[in-house]
């Protein structure tokens, strides 16, 4: 497609982005940003060095640059270190800003919405973030001053679009370029790190009369991938402007939503997958075994979060806005299909490396690559991506259908045809069969002929069921071609199983008294274990259990499960009394049970016995 082609039908459905009040870094050109940084290598065992300064670093030089050595981190650095004047002058100036524009806070407290496992995690993960690799603290602080004068010399909103043809879609790619993400210093979030690249695909097709139509859009959101990130181009929960759809932006993470709201997301760490698997299992087991439903959404939602870290994600679209109608208007798209050389060649991090393990803290890599270096799944398979590798553009679904359809019908008649062809030498040759049966000298030829006949019946009778087989799988293709060529609201969203929505109202019904308790639970859990081992070693176990009891306790009077709670409780203890009871009587409970099964032999061998006189 000609460059003016692909600006076109990018601009033409460009989506809106609207984003948090407070959000302090917006969608930039790359090439200022570049020309902010500079380029380092961090090589194994040794100090970073400085390959490129800020002020002798543009984008052409990513592109030709040669990145050498598999132990090799190489990485733009957005903010240097600033000295105790210039951190002064900094901070002075975040305390006027601070005067002027309502600072962030948040509604609920995040603890609140998660039970007891999530908080002990979320407080280890917190402990770790003291040890492991960070950003430091004052560049947020210095990359929102340095952002602000980068948008005083030229605002300049911009993003990357690919033009690309898979499977008979063409896909529209729409890559943002953030200079900082601030969610952890700014919202409560999991992360900072230095350059942030998002994305939103559109993925269209041509009708009949050449005419490109849009037909799904695909948010990127964190790590997720598949059905669960796309949304039909008519469904009720995309909003769109004209042709534009609207994107609401994640304060800080910079993760896109279709809904404006609080998004409740859990940062699962890899080793505690097996511990999440086995709560999993246990679960359901037990909700088989007392027949509970096991399918509600809240149920669902609290076993997500076992072994997670909890965030939330602020997406209320209160702030700045760009697109068409908002705040500002994009600029001209920068096309990076064909790939330009920096988005080739260059497969460093776009900002900071704080060597974090968890990698949240390092800056990720351009369009193209993810941290390891290898190829983005959303760059070489956008379709695959998003789960639309199985979905056939609308102007193709009817003749694939018709062309299935021809098909079986072919199948059929040739079926058809083998059966009446067979059918009419089945009765010829049971003619011949009648003639000879019985005439002695022909007994060998007639056991010939019995034979073919058994194999033509079982043969007639696997063709039959074929063409019933072919015949029922017509009918269910004229029906399943006329529903999904209808595209009704219900088949636009079966292919989402869980969709990541905000929180609802009734769901962030917390009292202060229940947030005070979800901030302090943990830590005076952890507190009260440490005063029983140093005070009451001796009452250790029932001390432990006690402070278990009272704080399951506590967390169910606040999240209003209490009546659950006690009939958990009652089971349990019924449990434990049949245990001590089998424990205690075992003997007794095997000697009447024998006598019992002695009892009945008797009463069934004499019913037998009387019921034959």
């Amino acid at each position: 497609m000609p460059e003016i082609n692909q600006k076109a039908l990018l601009q033409r459905f460009e989506p809106v982005l609207r984003f948090m009040h407070g959000e302090r870094f917006l969608p930039y050109n790359v090439d200022d940003y570049v020309a902010e940084a500079s380029l380092w290598v961090k090589e194994h065992n040794k100090p970073p060095e400085e390959i490129i300064s800020e002020s002798e670093l543009d984008l052409s030089d990513l592109g030709s640059i040669r990145l050498e050595g598999v132990r090799r981190v190489y990485y733009l650095q957005f903010i240097s270190p600033v000295n105790l004047a210039e951190m002064a002058e900094l901070k002075i100036k975040e305390l006027r800003e601070s005067v002027k524009t309502r600072k962030f806070k948040p509604a609920r407290s995040r603890l609140a919405r998660v039970g007891y496992l999530a908080r002990l995690v979320d407080a280890a993960f917190s402990l770790a973030l003291l040890l492991r690799g960070r950003v430091p603290g004052d560049s947020k602080t210095a990359a929102e001053i340095t952002f602000e004068r980068m948008l005083s010399n030229k605002r300049s909103f911009k993003y990357y679009g690919r033009v690309v043809q898979q499977s008979g879609w063409t896909i529209l790619q729409y890559w943002y370029f953030y200079p900082f993400n601030d969610w952890r210093s700014s919202f409560y979030g999991a992360n900072d790190h230095e350059a942030d690249w998002e994305m939103v695909n559109i993925y269209c097709y041509q009708d009949s009369d050449k005419v490109t139509k849009p037909a799904w859009v695909a948010y990127a959101c964190h790590n997720y991938s598949g059905d669960d990130l796309r949304r039909h181009w008519d469904d009720p929960e995309l909003e769109k402007v004209g042709e534009h759809p609207v994107v609401y932006v994640g304060g800080g993470s910079h993760a896109s939503y279709f809904q404006q709201g609080e998004y409740l997301t859990q940062l699962s760490l890899p080793f505690l997958k097996p511990y999440r698997n086995v709560i999993s299992v246990i679960d359901k087991l037990l909700r088989k075994l007392f027949r509970e439903n096991n399918t509600a959404e809240g149920d669902e939602s609290e076993k997500s979060q076992l072994f997670t870290i909890p965030f939330v994600d602020y997406a209320l679209g209160d702030g700045f806005s760009i697109g068409p109608g908002c705040d500002q208007v994009w600029d001209t798209p920068g096309l990076i299909e064909p790939a330009p050389d920096w988005v080739v060649n260059f497969r460093g991090l776009w900002g900071f490396y704080a060597k974090d393990p968890f990698s949240g803290e390092d800056a990720p890599a351009g369009p193209r690559y993810n941290r390891d270096g290898s190829v983005r799944h959303a760059w070489f398979d956008p379709l695959g991506w998003a789960g639309m590798e199985k979905v056939v553009s609308p102007i193709e679904k009817e003749a694939i259908f018709e062309v299935r359809k021809a098909g079986i019908r072919s199948e059929i008649m040739s079926l058809n045809k083998e059966i009446k062809w067979l059918q009419d030498v089945h009765y010829q040759r049971g003619i011949d069969f009648a003639a000879i049966r019985d005439v002695s000298y022909l007994q060998k030829e007639a056991l010939a002929i019995r034979e073919l006949l058994e194999e033509e019946r079982m043969l007639l009778a696997e063709k039959r069921h074929r063409l019933t087989i072919e015949t029922a799988m017509l009918e269910a293709m004229e029906r399943h071609s006329e529903s999904v060529l209808r595209e009704n609201q219900l088949s636009i969203r079966a292919h989402i199983k869980r969709p990541h929505q905000p929180q609802s109202k009734k769901d962030l019904r917390f009292s202060g008294l229940a947030e005070v308790w979800a901030a302090v639970s943990i830590g005076m859990m952890m507190m009260a274990v440490v005063l029983l081992i140093v005070f009451a070693r001796q009452f250790l176990l029932v001390g432990l259990s006690g402070l278990l009891l009272v704080m399951i306790t506590f967390e169910a009077a606040f999240r209003r499960k209490l009546a659950g709670l006690v009939r958990w409780i009652a089971v349990a203890l019924a449990f434990v009394g049949v245990l001590i009871f089998l424990f205690e009587f075992l003997w007794f409970f095997l000697l009447a049970l024998v006598m019992v099964v002695g009892f009945y032999m008797i009463v069934e061998n004499l019913r037998e016995l009387f019921a034959r006189k």
